[in-house]
């Protein structure tokens, strides 16, 4: 590496001035980068502003569907045999009794000493259900084990709707073949034919444990049949989970005692989520207002944790206030739903402030919700062939914030485009640049160089005199 002194000979500081003229020939490339700064500075900004809008934009979803707005909370009397879920259900009130509840059948087998070893000797295993069917299964070297024939019965269980498993008891002879059936609604029995190598008859002998029985229950008198605990179809929207018999009560039509249950509209969570959407539509309003802010238009101040708000990068955009308006059309529309009594968002306690914002008034609100709450439903997410306006802000905003054509995407694409050409251009001065910065410290080392030389002489010049004075004198 080798180290340079400038000005040595000259006492200039030529490094500096190369420096400074330097920045004079870098104006051109300086220019470029700012304007490339300001580009990203814009990107930025839309990025920011598109954030707000997808947040508004899960904010309206979880509003566009009637089984999204229409939730239902469910209550049921003290010790009830069962428990409720509700999905989109009308309200109503059921008295409801469970009969029995519903089980497959279990059959065991007598114990044996071994799991593995080939006590069962050979000849059939048949398997009858319900319907009539037998599935007979041949019983060899291969499958003469417990565990070999409760794999073969296995493999067939979409036959026969029978599997096996193998239980130990700790007895002498602890392990003992569970047959179980797969529906609640068919029974089986098991039958053998085995035989040992002397030609013996082994006995196969099983007991059933548990009859296979369906689910019953009575919802206001009419009785209910299911082939499992759980029922999904009685009740429109209702899911029963049947835990326990109910007692009985002789004198009951029919004999066992009811439990209530009660469906009521949910507006709570209605309301909370009708409390994010106006907060998710006020922070839009909010960014964009935050590019007035130095007017003293609005206070858009935020707390420490929060970003700074970009919207100043972005005044009087006319992209931005596009979307100012075409949020502000959905949000005026009026629903006309035949018969409801409830159109517009005012009517919910939802109201724009002279800013552009909404205000919330929750004596407004929880009045319609508690009163009109199909109404409520029908302006929210529509009803028939009418699109309710929830469903048209998510239209709108899907159309905005769309990943290939929408307002940001269009923006990135034209960004991309930009950049590229900044640093082409960037890419095709900086070789320049290195060239004029080389000539003129290559100049300037050659002033160095002839000032050092014409010193010398000038030094060697004084000397001779000096040396010549000097010899006058003596």
């Amino acid at each position: 590496m080798s180290i340079t002194f400038s000005g040595l000979s000259t006492g200039i500081d030529t490094d500096k001035i190369v420096t400074q003229l330097m920045e004079i020939e870098r104006a051109p490339i300086t220019r470029v980068e700012a304007k490339k700064t300001a580009e990203t500075s814009i990107i930025e900004a839309y990025a920011q502003f598109k954030t707000t809008l997808d947040d508004l934009r899960s904010a309206v979803s979880d509003m566009t569907l009637t089984s999204q707005v229409k939730s239902t909370s469910v209550s049921l009397s003290a010790n009830a045999p069962f428990t409720a879920t509700s999905t989109n259900a009308s309200s109503g009130s059921y008295n409801i009794a469970v009969q029995q509840l519903a089980q497959v059948q279990k059959t065991v087998s007598a114990g044996w000493t071994s799991q593995t070893e080939p006590l069962l000797g050979s000849g059939t295993f048949t398997i009858s259900n319900s319907n009539g069917n037998d599935t007979v299964i041949a019983i060899n070297g291969d499958n003469n084990s417990l565990l070999g024939l409760a794999d073969a019965i296995n493999e067939k269980s979409a036959e026969t709707g029978v599997k096996a498993t193998l239980i130990n008891d700790g007895t002498d002879k602890p392990y003992r073949l569970v047959f179980t059936g797969t529906d609640s609604s068919a029974s089986f029995s098991v039958a053998s034919d085995l035989k040992a190598v002397n030609g013996s008859p082994i006995d196969f002998n099983t007991t059933k444990t548990q009859t296979a029985q369906q689910a019953i229950a009575y919802i206001d008198g009419v009785q209910v049949v299911s082939n499992s605990n759980t029922i999904s179809e009685a009740i429109n929207g209702i899911t029963l989970n049947l835990n326990s018999v109910s007692e009985a009560d002789p004198t009951g039509t029919p004999p066992y005692k009811t439990s209530l249950l009660e469906i009521k509209p949910d507006s709570s969570a209605l309301k909370e989520k009708l409390t994010t959407f106006v907060s998710s539509y006020n922070k839009v309003m909010e960014w964009i207002l935050s590019g007035y802010d130095e007017f003293g238009t609005t206070d858009t101040t935020t707390d420490a944790e929060s970003p700074e708000l970009l919207g100043s990068v972005l005044r009087g955009d006319a992209s931005i206030n596009s979307v100012k308006r075409g949020l502000q059309s959905v949000l005026s529309s009026v629903i006309n739903t035949g018969n409801s009594s409830i159109s517009v968002l005012s009517q919910l306690g939802i109201t724009t402030q002279w800013d552009g914002t909404l205000a919330q008034n929750n004596s407004t609100m929880d009045t319609a919700l508690q009163d009109n709450f199909e109404d409520t439903v029908s302006l929210l997410s529509g009803k028939d062939s009418v699109d309710g306006i929830m469903k048209k802000f998510n239209y709108y905003l899907l159309d905005v914030t769309s990943s290939t054509d929408g307002m940001y995407a269009s923006k990135k694409k034209s960004y991309d485009l930009t950049i590229k050409r900044f640093d082409d251009q960037i890419l095709n001065m900086e070789p320049r640049m290195a060239k004029r910065e080389a000539s003129l410290r290559a100049q300037y080392s050659v002033m160095e160089t002839l000032v050092s030389g014409l010193n010398s002489q000038g030094d060697f010049l004084t000397q001779q005199m000096d040396l010549l004075s000097n010899m006058m004198k003596g």
